[in-house]
């Protein structure tokens, strides 16, 4: 009823509308009509509005149509048949109806079209009967007039409802955007959440005027609270954090919103649920358009995870430390116990092997003998050895040395192997090689041994060949034999260590399959490669380039040094184990020189407070005292002996151990098994040092 008596009601295409604005029609047409024909006029209109307001879609437009229908008969009635105001009136009938129905259906032109065609039939014959009347008062010109109303009238709604399409495709597409825009924000604040929620970060802002406190999501999960709640105040806030970080957080915040400076540290949080988190708090200042601070941001970060990732990757480490040092111990240990009986087990049986009064038995039993220790010394060197490559304790030491003689030495090491297989060994060296060669000639040896030794090992027939060139600085060593080769499944891991091509191998042949390993290590630590490949006609090629420059030559020397007299020294020999003292002794003596014991710490600073030696051959570990204590003690004391030579003679051979020697007051190191050329030549060596040239020539002894 409210919208039937209001003239524009709820909804201007309502039943109540269209009732309200038939009836105004049907008042507006009753005092021009003698008839009934308004009233039912009216009821039919009436029918009509209600049937469309309570029908389907499809009947809906028809009833629309009819009544379009109807508003046309009731213009075409006051506009044909009346004047004056009735016909006023139909003309604005007209324009309403059509301005109504362009308005509702422009955007569906069947529909527009047929909704419009009663009002435009009804126009035409208004048209055609006022041209009539014009023709029949000999006015026919005046015909124009009425066209170009009609063009008028045709060309404001053809432009009106052009405009309304427009701007209903510009709403829609503004419409379409601003969707497209607020999907956009909807995923931009999805994945923002996401980010925040797998970082453990939340976001926080304060606007310093109103006071007002934003979090995010993460904030109030960091926090243990639900987003429901709202954000609480700022002491309820600095609860959560121990009671000693509340002060820095008032200090921070108030410093920020004073100066405009960012803050950062790292708190720990209690959740409400009673969790203690570590948290990073970032802050910073936004300012207004004076300049001054107008809002606090910052954020929250969870870095509870990775403290404790950052503690596991420290004890893992310390872990790992603990392993690797217990590793070294180990193989100090390991190196010192088996080193210690081979130093007698190869002093004595080289000191044997050099007796002439021996039966063939007896000397055959001894070169057995020796051969089985060198080969448990190259195991244990080997191990060693590997274990200074993976720590990198091995340092490079170049320097020139003539090249022939160094291969001649390295070639008459393996002459008596190949002759006992009856292989040829040759020397391939290429002329243009340069006489002499700038590099660490200690671990080139060390390379060509093991690889010359590894062929001959695993060659039964034919011959060995050891090749040598030298181009742009680089020099290329190889290795061929006539051997058993490598399978081709087998070469990718030659180079590992602890490989064996064969598992039946190392019974076979023997070895611990870190010889190509080491020999590797080397030859990459000396900057160069090393491969495998097999001969063309069988066996194998290892090959190796370094860099190796060609140097000035270098002084012919060495062995004819060898044979000069050597200087008598009174040694004192300082070691826990009688049979070491005894095999030094006997070595020593051989050669001329007087030797004295200690069989202990205590007893050596006994003999070095009231005698003078020329050298002191010390032990390292030794019971109560060990050898470095012993060595900064003879430095310490006011005797001859506190400036005499402390030569460390010790199973302990990794460089540490030698360093901790120079550190304790030292001058060298030599290897336990002992090799009796070292150990002679080192004495000679400082022996002269200390002895006068006068004496030294009257107490010398030729070898």
């Amino acid at each position: 009823m409210s919208d039937v008596l209001r003239v524009s009601g709820g909804d201007t295409g309502g039943m109540g509308a269209r009732l309200v604005f038939s009836a105004v029609v049907f008042c507006a047409t009753l005092p021009y009509s003698n008839d009934p024909a308004p009233f039912f006029w009216m009821a039919a209109m009436a029918a009509l509005a209600v049937a469309e307001a309570r029908t389907s879609e499809g009947a809906a437009d028809l009833f629309a149509w009819m009544q379009s229908a109807g508003y046309a008969l009731a213009g075409f009635y006051l506009t044909f048949f009346q004047i004056g105001a009735a016909q006023t009136f139909g003309v604005t009938l007209y324009g309403v109806v059509m301005f109504e129905i362009l308005v509702r259906d422009y955007a569906r032109p069947k529909r527009l079209l047929t909704n419009l065609t009663p009002m435009l039939i009804s126009m035409v014959f208004v048209q055609l009967g006022a041209s009539v009347r014009l023709v029949q008062r000999d006015q026919p010109w005046r015909i124009a007039t009425v066209l170009a109303t009609t063009y008028l009238v045709f060309r404001v709604f053809r432009s009106l409802q052009i405009d309304l399409t427009r701007a209903r495709r510009e709403v829609a597409e503004a419409q379409d955007r601003a969707e497209a825009d607020a999907r956009t924000i909807r995923e931009a604040h999805r994945i923002a959440l996401m980010a925040e929620d797998m970082a453990g970060v939340g976001h926080w802002r304060v606007h310093l005027a109103s006071g007002e406190t934003t979090w995010s999501e993460g904030v109030f999960r960091i926090y243990g609270r639900e987003p429901s709640t709202g954000v609480p105040d700022l002491e309820t806030q600095l609860a959560h954090f121990d009671a000693a970080d509340r002060p820095r957080w008032r200090a921070g915040l108030k410093a920020a919103a004073a100066t405009g400076e960012p803050f950062e540290f790292e708190v720990r949080l209690t959740r409400t649920d009673g969790a203690v988190r570590h948290v990073v708090c970032h802050a910073a200042v936004e300012p207004d358009g004076e300049g001054q601070v107008a809002t606090l941001f910052g954020a929250l970060m969870d870095v509870t995870e990775a403290r404790a990732r950052e503690a596991a990757l420290l004890d893992a480490k310390l872990r790992a430390e603990a392993a690797a040092e217990a590793k070294a111990e180990f193989l100090a240990n390991m190196s010192h116990e088996i080193r210690t009986p081979l130093t007698a087990i190869n002093g004595f049986s080289s000191l044997l092997a050099d007796l002439d009064d021996l039966p063939p038995d007896a000397s055959l039993y001894v070169r057995r003998v020796r051969t089985a220790g060198m080969t448990l010394l190259t195991v244990v060197n080997d191990i060693l050895e590997f274990s200074k490559l993976e720590s990198g304790h091995v340092a490079l030491a170049p320097q020139p040395f003539a090249l022939a003689p160094f291969l001649d030495d390295v070639m008459a090491l393996f002459a008596d192997q190949a002759a006992a297989k009856h292989l040829a060994l040759s020397l391939d060296l290429d002329p243009d090689v340069p006489a002499a060669l700038e590099a660490d000639a200690d671990r080139l040896r060390q390379v060509i041994v093991n690889l010359v030794g590894n062929a001959i090992k695993f060659t039964e027939t034919g011959e060995v060949r050891l090749s040598v060139r030298h181009a742009g600085g680089v020099l290329r060593v190889s290795v061929r034999d006539t051997g058993c080769g490598v399978p081709e499944d087998k070469r990718d891991g030659l180079f590992q260590r602890f490989f064996q091509a064969d598992g039946s191998i190392s019974r076979r042949y023997g070895g611990t399959g870190l010889g190509l390993s080491i020999c590797k290590g080397l030859v990459e630590l000396m900057g160069g490669s090393i491969a495998m490949e097999p001969a063309p006609d069988g066996g194998s090629i290892f090959a190796f380039e370094v860099r190796a420059e060609e140097a000035a030559p270098v002084p012919a020397g060495g062995r004819a040094e060898r044979a000069r007299p050597v200087v008598r020294a009174q040694v004192l020999v300082v070691d826990d184990v009688a049979v070491n003292r005894e095999l030094v002794r006997a070595m020593l003596q051989a050669v001329g020189h007087e030797v004295s014991e200690a069989g202990s710490a205590s007893e050596a600073l006994r003999l070095t407070a009231c005698e003078r030696f020329d050298l002191i051959l010390m032990d390292l570990q030794m019971p109560e005292v060990d050898g470095f204590a012993a060595a900064r003690a003879v430095r310490a004391q006011d005797s001859a002996n506190r400036d005499t030579p402390i030569i460390a003679l010790s199973a302990d051979v990794l460089p540490e151990h030698v360093e901790a020697s120079v550190q304790a007051g030292m001058n060298g190191h030599i290897g336990k098994p002992i090799s009796p050329s070292e150990l002679i030549d080192a004495i000679d060596r400082w022996a002269r040092a200390r002895a006068p040239a006068d004496a030294a020539d009257e107490e010398s002894l030729s070898l």
